[in-house]
C-alpha cells in the first residue's frame, strides 16, 4: 500500500510543479514585456490598495464612517483601478491611430500622479510624515502657497 502511495506522489509532483513553474513563467515574461510606465502604475496601484487596507484593518481609513474595512468601498476602489486600465487602453489604440503614440504614456503619468497622491494620503495617516512628501501633496490638493514650515 505503502509503495502505491509513493507511485502516485512521485507521478503528481511532477505536474504540479510544472503548473507553478508554468505560471511563474507566464508572470515574468508578461511583467518584462510591459513598458516601464505600466510597471510603474501597477506598483503604485498595488501599494495604494496595501496601503489603503492596511488603514482600514487598523481603523484608521477615512474611505469609511467606521474606519474600518468595507467591502463596497474595497470593491469600488478596485473598480476605478480597472477603468483606469480601460482608459490607458482606449489611449493606446486611439493614440495608435492617430499617430500620437505616446497619448497612452501621458494617462499612465496622469494615473501615477493622482494614485501617488492617495498612497501619500494613505502614509500620512500612518504618521510617515516626510517634508518632501507633504509638501506633494499640499501642492496636488491645491494648498500650493507659499508658507514657511
Amino acid at each position: 500500500m505503502e509503495e502505491k502511495i509513493m507511485d502516485v506522489a512521485q507521478s503528481v509532483r511532477p505536474t504540479v510543479f510544472s503548473y507553478i513553474a508554468a505560471a511563474i513563467g507566464f508572470v515574468a515574461a508578461w511583467w518584462t514585456g510591459l513598458p516601464a510606465l505600466a510597471q510603474a502604475l501597477l506598483i503604485v496601484q498595488a501599494a495604494d490598495i496595501v496601503t489603503g487596507l492596511l488603514c482600514a484593518f487598523t481603523g484608521k481609513s477615512t474611505k469609511t464612517e467606521s474606519g474600518r474595512i468595507n467591502s463596497a468601498v474595497l470593491a469600488m476602489g478596485v473598480v476605478k483601478k480597472g477603468l483606469e486600465w480601460l482608459v490607458v487602453l482606449i489611449c493606446v489604440y486611439v493614440g495608435s491611430a492617430v499617430g500620437m503614440d505616446n497619448v497612452s504614456g501621458a494617462a499612465m503619468t496622469y494615473m501615477i500622479a493622482t494614485e501617488l497622491v492617495s498612497l501619500l494620503e494613505n502614509l500620512q495617516i500612518f504618521g510617515l510624515d516626510i517634508p518632501l512628501l507633504r509638501r506633494i501633496l499640499d501642492i496636488a490638493q491645491g494648498g500650493d502657497k507659499d508658507e514657511d514650515d
